[in-house]
């Protein structure tokens, strides 16, 4: 770190555009960010990884909460004494990077860039945008103040992720959990490529319920949006129990509709059709649902098989099977003709307007069609040979018993309520489809050569093999981010050390897409749970709730915030007001709020700084009057709830109480006192330690959410060590809570506030000083505190009396068992104080009846918002209360 630097030095303005590179160079000059460097001897472990951004573009705000709230787990952590390892990295993200660079290149001029560039000049293409991409993206995150290790800087496209990505599908391969199968699958036309469930966004879109019959012999009506897929169905489901089709079950119809061979419909029994479902009967298309396919494979487990036929090819366009009158037309093409002909043949009973949650591709965007295609998979279901259970299972045990029913390797949610979506999702698990129609990513490890395939981490020997050409799913490699990232599959010291990981943050979008898959790589390759502990948050939205994007026009580049108000400022504004698994929103307000704080830290430091004879570290504080005794317990106290809040992810509170003791207790009160204390000369040089050994700790404990300021003032102290690698104060070193001092300071407390109330209400001008009787049965209290109330209230005259009757022409107030008084006489002119104050009383009366008055309209009340309502009434009694205390006021006069 820098030289120290001298109280004197310290600008009466804080410029974070001239601090915050320069700490965060010395930062990495230091070597703090590595684990391998800490100082003193630190035995426990603390390890947590990037969530690694997309090199799609660059980050916005709510990378910034990300980065936020894991930098600031990893400051408290390294404070607390732990070896700390925030690893730092990037996502290749397949898909989504390839299909923003063919948007690019089609806005450049080219139609088909796979067609005009091949796979070597597209890869290389999408290779230059995503370096590009992901410098700028680590360059903002040096910006955030992120202190991560940059010398384990990963990327899951690199070569030690390659390795770990090849190993792992082997391993899963030669278990039998990975294998080649003809499946249905999510295909998107438009990109030309598979994508899994959770890459699938639902739009609501008008659409027609098209409820007909096959043929008009035919038994049972159907109900369905996609009448043109019904050119495949080989089926019609019913519960078993439904009395209206039991007699139906087992027979075969066949029907002409005009596909190419006439159809041969099965009735089948089905337990999750839902009898009370519009007809209570499903049409069967095996080709072209999931849902249906499942029904499929299991008619075929029960050896009683039904038929596949695919109408709808990769085109998008309807195959030859689905009959010469509709070969080569787009679905919409054919479903506008297979309903005309429904309606000539009297088979189409009813069509109606309905609005329908359509999957769409959450990068293409177009309607994703389901197709039978043979892929690689990943089999859910299937029982691991060395460990007698599955997949889902151990995804299961995972956030429930534990691995293996040990407690140790358990999943703990944060909020919990995710750990029931969790496992929901986990019971209704479908195979997952491994390969991807692009050519960016981790290419399949299988060769081919004929009719032989061979699965390995190298190529085979020999000629002629050919390589798959479909790449990895991008979460099978960011599934591994926790392991691969240590080293695996080397046994490396850093995996011995650091994994399973100890905590992890992320929004609940991706619970799904990345907890799920994290835990189920983890579980399989190393038989421990990735992280002990996952923190959830919530979206960051903008002022008006919605979510940040370019395409909505309210995007924010998180640098811009950084430049205009400083990185401290935006860390504490994403933080503040958030609470677990919960949106929150950004508004100006919050990053101005942010920077007051900012500055207003500075603002005490430098005070403090340059008020204390001797500038040093003060290991232990003496408190000598009730103030002292005051802060010290009260910081006691903040110190201890602010760790309890860290230790329970409650980022948010943990600032309002930091913010609370540091503006409103320590600023507002202590310091003010301090004037007083140092201008004795018993108490000086007392004061002045316990200045310093309050600002100190305060330091650390506001480091982690705003490191750069907190950094910046550490120098003046002259330390041997910077301020990130700091120890956390522990309570045993602080003063013990002191409940005594704590109740007689808040006595004083609201003593000076009820006399700065009243003269406030009386217009006394701040500088005249007033008289003031205090009347109390316990007068030692006040006796001994005068000087601070005389200094802090303005007040010239302060008597304490134990008995008296009240006081007539004087402002009082009750605080505390204490009455109070404040003559008036010569503090205001009192003819002109009532006319102001029955002007005020007037307004105030005609504004609470205008407010009843519409209370009292039914009608209104009826029709409105529940929350205007609310709000009339908060203000009608805000208003009364006001009127209530200017009728007293002029009652005193």
């Amino acid at each position: 770190m820098p030289s120290p630097q001298l109280p004197s030095d310290m600008p009466k303005a804080y410029d974070p555009a001239q601090v915050e590179d320069a700490v965060y160079q010395a930062w990495l000059d230091s070597g703090y960010f590595s684990p391998d460097n800490l100082p003193g001897e630190r035995a426990e472990s603390f390890c947590t990884v990037f969530p690694p951004p997309n090199v799609t573009g660059v980050l916005h705000l709510g990378h910034a909460l990300e980065n936020a709230l894991m930098d600031a787990m990893a400051r408290y952590q390294r404070l607390r004494g732990k070896k700390v390892l925030l690893v730092p990295g990037t996502d290749h993200a397949a898909l989504p990077t390839q299909a923003k660079v063919e948007k690019l290149l089609i806005k450049e001029g080219m139609e088909n860039p796979r067609k005009e560039l091949g796979r070597e000049g597209l890869v290389a293409k999408i290779r230059e945008f995503a370096e590009q991409s992901r410098s700028t993206i680590l360059n903002q995150v040096q910006k955030m103040g992120t202190s991560c290790d940059w010398s384990r800087l990963a990327y899951t496209f690199d070569d030690q992720r390659n390795v770990a990505v090849k190993e792992l599908f082997c391993r899963m391969y030669a278990d039998g959990l990975i294998y080649r199968g003809y499946r249905v699958v999510n295909w998107s036309v438009k990109g030309q490529s598979t994508s899994s469930d959770d890459e699938i966004e639902y739009v609501e879109r008008p659409a027609k319920l098209y409820t007909f019959k096959y043929g008009p012999d035919f038994p049972i009506t159907i109900a369905s949006t996609r009448p043109e897929t019904k050119l495949g169905d080989t089926a019609v489901a019913v519960h078993p129990a439904d009395v209206r089709y039991q007699s139906y079950i087992g027979k075969t119809f066949t029907v002409d509709v005009g596909a190419l061979k006439p159809l041969e419909i099965k009735i089948i029994a089905d337990e999750g059709v839902d009898p009370a479902f519009g007809t209570g009967a499903l049409g069967v298309t095996p080709a072209h649902s999931p849902i249906d396919f499942a029904m499929y494979e299991k008619q075929k487990a029960k050896s009683d098989p039904i038929a596949l036929i695919p109408v709808i090819g990769q085109d998008g366009r309807m195959t030859e099977a689905a009959g010469p009158a509709y070969a080569g037309l787009t679905t919409e093409e054919a479903r506008e003709k297979f309903v005309v002909w429904l309606s000539a043949h009297s088979l189409l009973e009813k069509e109606e307007e309905i609005v329908q949650n359509v999957g769409t591709s959450d990068r293409y965007g177009d309607v994703i069609e389901a197709i039978p295609m043979t892929q690689w998979w990943l089999d859910v279901t299937k029982v691991i040979p060395s460990r007698g259970k599955s997949l889902r299972d151990l995804m299961r045990e995972a956030v429930t018993t534990g691995l293996d029913g040990d407690p140790a390797k358990k999943v703990t949610i944060t909020p919990d309520r995710f750990t029931k979506m969790y496992l929901e999702r986990v019971e209704n698990l479908r195979d997952w489809c491994l390969s991807r129609q692009i050519w960016w990513g981790h290419r399949i490890p299988a060769w081919y050569h004929g009719d032989e395939m061979r699965v390995g981490v190298e190529a085979p020997e020999g000629e002629g093999w050919e390589q798959d050409p479909d790449t990895l799913d991008t979460w099978f490699s960011s599934g591994s981010w926790t392991f691969s990232t240590l080293g695996w599959p080397n046994q490396t010291q850093d995996l011995k050390e650091f994994h399973p990981t100890t905590w992890i943050q992320m929004g609940y979008e991706i619970l799904y897409l990345w907890l799920m898959r994290m835990i189920l790589m983890s579980a399989y390759a190393l038989e421990e749970v990735p992280f002990k502990d996952a923190y959830i948050h919530g979206i960051l939205r903008d002022q008006h709730g919605k979510k940040f994007s370019k395409s909505s026009g309210n995007g924010i580049d998180p640098i811009e915030v950084i430049n205009q108000y400083g990185c401290d400022a935006l860390r504490l504004s994403v933080m503040m007001s958030i609470s677990p698994g919960n949106d929150s929103r950004y508004y100006t307000e919050k990053i101005e709020s942010g920077r007051n704080l900012v500055n207003k830290m500075w603002n005490i430091s430098r005070f403090v700084l340059t008020s204390v004879e001797d500038v040093k570290r003060v290991e232990q504080a003496e408190a000598k009057t009730l103030a002292d005794r005051w802060i010290l317990s009260r910081f006691s106290g903040v110190t201890e709830k602010v760790t309890m809040l860290f230790e329970r992810y409650d980022f948010s509170l943990a600032t309002e109480v930091l913010r609370d003791f540091t503006w409103n207790e320590f600023a507002d009160w202590y310091l003010e006192i301090a004037k007083i204390q140092r201008a004795n000369p018993d108490l000086q040089k007392n004061t002045d330690a316990i200045l310093l050994f309050v600002l100190e700790r305060l330091l650390v404990l506001w480091h982690p959410f705003m490191p750069f300021v907190t950094e910046e003032v550490w120098k003046r102290f002259g330390a041997d060590l910077p301020l990130i690698v700091q120890p956390w104060p522990e309570t045993s070193t602080l003063v013990r809570p002191d409940a005594e001092a704590e109740a007689a300071f808040e006595t004083v407390q609201q003593l000076v506030t009820a006399v700065r109330n009243l003269r406030a209400e009386y217009k006394v001008e701040p500088s005249r000083e007033v008289s003031l009787i205090v009347q109390t049965n316990s007068p030692a209290l006040v006796e001994e505190q005068a000087e601070i109330i005389r200094h802090l209230a303005r007040v010239g005259s302060l008597e304490v009396r134990t008995e008296g009757e009240k006081l007539p022409d004087a402002a009082s107030a009750v605080v505390g068992g204490m009455q109070v008084y404040l003559p008036l006489a010569g503090l205001v002119d009192a003819i002109k104080e009532r006319q102001r104050l029955e002007k005020e009383l007037e307004s105030a009366a005609t504004y609470v009846s205008s407010l009843e008055a519409k209370l009292a309209n039914a009608e209104f009340v009826s029709k409105a918002p529940a929350s205007v309502v609310d709000d009339m009434r908060r203000k009608r009694e805000e208003a009364a209360a006001k009127a209530a205390a200017l009728a007293e006021q002029l009652k005193n006069l």
